[in-house]
């Protein structure tokens, strides 16, 4: 917006220098005036390039924020995906386990008929072979009962 000269300016330069000069001399000055207007105008857009150039380079951008919470989602489905890995793998180690303790229950419960069987047949054998050990069990079987 141009500044314009107070009308009693101008009459003083009109008195002085005359009516022609004293128009000219406003001439120049408004002339002047919109030369800097147009200056300031660019410089005021040349430094908000400027400053919009040197903000993008230290603040994050809307892409720069899209792009990590991209990379986050990322980075939680890939958390996902091992922890159901470890899932799996942990449910089969323990059918695994519970296969081997299963194996092992049945591998005892076979040896302890056989344990059985072997001391049935050593009484039968201790019995037969001396007479007075079945007496002796006698007792302690009845003698336990009194």
């Amino acid at each position: 917006m141009p500044l314009a000269i107070p009308v009693e300016l101008y009459e003083k330069l009109a008195e002085k220098l005359g009516k022609e000069t004293a128009l000219e001399v406003v001439k120049v000055f408004e002339e002047t005036q919109k030369q800097l207007e147009d200056k300031t105008v660019e410089e005021t857009k040349k430094r908000k390039i400027e400053l919009r150039d040197e903000l993008r380079k230290e603040l994050a951008t809307k892409e720069d924020i899209l792009l990590t919470r991209q990379e986050i989602e990322l980075v939680r489905q890939e958390i996902e995906t091992v922890r159901q890995e470890l899932k799996g793998e942990i449910e089969a180690l323990r059918q695994e386990v519970k296969g081997e303790i299963n194996a092992l229950r049945q591998e005892v419960k076979g040896e302890i008929k056989v344990l059985k069987m072997w001391i049935i047949v050593l009484g039968i054998l201790m019995v037969a072979l001396n007479q007075n050990s079945l007496e002796l069990i006698m007792k302690i079987i009845f003698g336990a009962v009194k």
